[in-house]
């Protein structure tokens, strides 16, 4: 291989590392997972549906949608992976929960089921026992 050859395939190799290397410190870096940024994203994405304390719905024509605030954070959890992976469809849901890591699925599932609820638990009597 002659010298301008080489040259040429360095510079190629060069524009490609410094292409990619620019591509990666151009994304946006994902957010902590933490309380903190959970109840800001609540505030900012969730609440337009769920309302602004997950309790009370926004009503929508169709299926509106449910109480959240209160739910069992495993549940709320389990729901939103459903929705990210595709096991469970929702035209609203499923890009919302396309764009959250495991971690800031956890994070919103605890925020969630810690806020105040109209939800409750029946005693047993109620059903019966």
């Amino acid at each position: 291989m002659n010298r301008i050859s080489q040259l040429a395939i360095f510079g190629l190799g060069l524009a490609l590392f410094t292409t990619a290397a620019l591509a990666d410190t151009s994304a946006t870096p994902t957010p902590p997972a933490t309380l903190a940024w959970a109840a800001q994203h609540f505030k900012d994405t969730c609440s337009s549906c769920h309302g602004a304390d997950g309790a009370h719905p926004i009503p929508l024509p169709g299926n509106p949608p449910p109480i959240i605030a209160g739910q069992y954070r495993d549940y709320l959890a389990q729901a939103l992976m459903e929705y990210r992976d595709g096991q469970r469809q929702n035209i609203i849901m499923a890009p919302q929960a396309k764009a959250l890591t495991d971690a800031q699925v956890r994070a919103l599932a605890a925020y969630i089921s810690g806020l105040p609820t109209p939800l409750h638990t029946l005693p047993l009597q109620e059903f019966g026992h």
